[in-house]
């Protein structure tokens, strides 16, 4: 490559730097459309009445589908995309009914994605109808893992920059959020299906499935009663 064109090239990927940190950062409402008409473009699917917040981080937009009516709001990171599979050590968990492809990120209508969430779909994550995550919440469907469950001999790395990669341990767990959930204060989700209608309360782990019109709490959260009398009106959900 010549000079001109590495010199061309550098100062391409800095305009184009430059251009996302304005994009990102631009405050107010102007700042929302700025973000709602770049990103409608690069998202696979992309509704009506979209609300990105200043400083959400977008990793790989094309595996991203957003509904209608859905705010993401201030300094969420989303991040989807494909996993290499032929590197490191795999460890699968399927307590759910994620239907989508690996790597995909799918929001329906009516979200609310609170503020510092982060949203990690490399292993798949689906996010219903009506849902609201409060600030501080964070899934992850794809995550390292403690050990290699076919060898425990091995020691293992949860760092990418480990000098022999294929000893780094994944865990990939997809997730569902049914229609009419609402995930309280710094929640962490790991896997599993978080079934309609259900609130989780502040600050729990949820590692299992968790049936429908659940209230549930704890580390792991399990159920501890009905979130709606009677199921409340669960058949218009």
């Amino acid at each position: 490559m010549s000079n001109i064109k590495k010199f061309v090239k550098i100062i391409k990927y800095v305009v184009e730097n430059f251009l996302m940190f304005f994009i990102i950062s631009f405050p107010g409402p102007t700042g929302r459309k700025l973000r709602y008409f770049y990103y409608r473009g690069k998202f696979k699917r992309c509704g009506k009445n979209v609300m990105i917040d200043e400083g959400v981080i977008i990793q790989n937009p094309d595996w991203i589908s957003v509904g209608d009516a859905v705010w993401i709001d201030k300094y969420v990171i989303l991040q989807a995309g494909k996993f290499n599979m032929d590197v490191g050590i795999l460890k699968k968990r399927k307590n759910t009914n994620f239907n989508g492809t690996m790597g995909e990120l799918i929001i329906g209508n009516n979200v609310h994605i609170g503020a510092f969430n982060i949203l990690q779909a490399q292993g798949g994550l689906y996010v219903g109808n009506n849902v609201t995550t409060s600030s501080g919440v964070k899934m992850y469907s794809f995550s390292n893992y403690f050990c290699n469950e076919y060898d425990l001999t091995m020691i293992t790395h949860a760092s990418c920059m480990a000098e022999d990669i294929n000893k780094v341990s994944y865990i990939v767990s997809p997730i569902v959020i049914e229609n009419n959930v609402w995930i309280a204060l710094d929640c962490l989700v790991l896997g599993g299906t978080i079934g309609k209608n259900s609130f989780i309360s502040s600050k729990s782990l949820v590692l299992y499935n968790i049936s429908e019109n659940s209230y549930a709490s704890g580390n792991p959260a399990k159920r501890i009663r009905e979130r709606f009398e009677n199921g409340g009106h669960a058949e218009s959900w």
